[in-house]
């Protein structure tokens, strides 16, 4: 794993695991109703206008609204320098879910007004559809400044790898791809299939590794009769091709649901962010009203 990336995930562990201890430190306060929990010492602490409630409500906050900075490098390709996409979208990844987390713990779990409910509901939908968002991301080739490749440029870097090799190993690499080929990229013929194919990835490696060996030995007899520097070569470049044509056989079909869920992902985060203004500028409205601080 990146630096970059390891970092992120650092951080988005700490924010759940902060969460997760909190409602767990605190279950005896949280199991009273919301009349008694006033008269309760935790509540000064643990309440959502409380001490250590209060702070995470405005840490998590910020952690959600920073994470859009990612759009904005993104799109902005004169930023490009700050960092690669990838590590833009670990940042995305990571502040998404360490900010719903801290949000839900500063929520004290009292979802009994309609912001409470909507904002609970728009950020489960922004979690768990930002999770599947990473795993179709995975799915899809992506050349190294994260833009997503088409199928010409798959294609063209499966052709080019097979012509680059020797023309004496060039029908040892093709007969070893098409072998290989069928274990890691069978056919996909909708959306379902090439999810079902991604989950089965540890079956698949398995056996790609069993074929590879398989193939391995039979390159060293005829019609083959390769040397060991020519086998090692011919499989390697035959394992690259059958890995790209395993991307270019899953990307057509995950690439046109990939709108579909961004549509879904941006409209949540919407309702997100403006259920957090409301609630925010709700809270500063009463503070000012009534002189006092946070509410409690």
């Amino acid at each position: 794993m990146k630096p970059a990336r390891l970092l992120w995930t650092f951080v988005a562990l700490i924010a759940v695991g902060v969460s997760a201890a909190v409602l767990t430190l605190g279950d005896d306060y949280f199991a009273l109703d919301r009349a008694a929990r006033h008269h309760a010492p935790e509540h000064e602490t643990l309440g959502p206008g409380g001490a250590l409630g209060h702070m995470l409500g405005i840490v998590g906050s910020t952690m959600m609204v920073a994470n859009l900075l990612y759009l904005v490098r993104r799109r902005w390709a004169r930023i490009g320098g700050i960092g690669s996409l990838q590590s833009w979208l670990a940042f995305h990844v990571a502040l998404g879910v360490g900010g719903v987390a801290l949000v839900f713990a500063h929520a004290a779990l009292l979802f009994d007004n309609p912001i409470a409910r909507v904002s609970l509901v728009a950020a489960l939908i922004v979690l768990v559809t930002g999770v599947v968002g990473r795993w179709i991301y995975a799915q899809v080739p992506h050349r190294p400044d994260g833009g997503e490749m088409d199928e010409a440029e798959l294609v063209a870097a499966l052709r080019a790898g097979v012509a680059a090799v020797s023309p004496h190993l060039r029908t040892a690499v093709e007969d070893a791809e098409r072998a290989l080929a069928r274990v890691a990229a069978p056919p996909v013929p909708g959306v379902l299939s090439a999810a079902l194919q991604a989950l089965a990835a540890p079956v698949t490696f398995f056996r790609f590794q069993a074929t590879r060996a398989r193939w391995a030995s039979r390159l060293a007899r005829a019609p083959y009769s390769l040397d060991p520097a020519d086998r090692r070569v011919a499989l390697s470049v035959a394992a690259d091709a059958a890995r790209l044509r395993r991307r270019f056989r899953r990307q057509s079909a995950f690439k046109h649901i990939v709108g579909a869920w961004r549509g879904v992902h941006r409209i949540a985060t919407f309702v997100m962010l403006l259920t957090l203004v409301t609630h925010v500028v709700t809270v500063l409205y009463f503070a000012v009203k009534h002189g006092a601080g946070p509410i409690r």
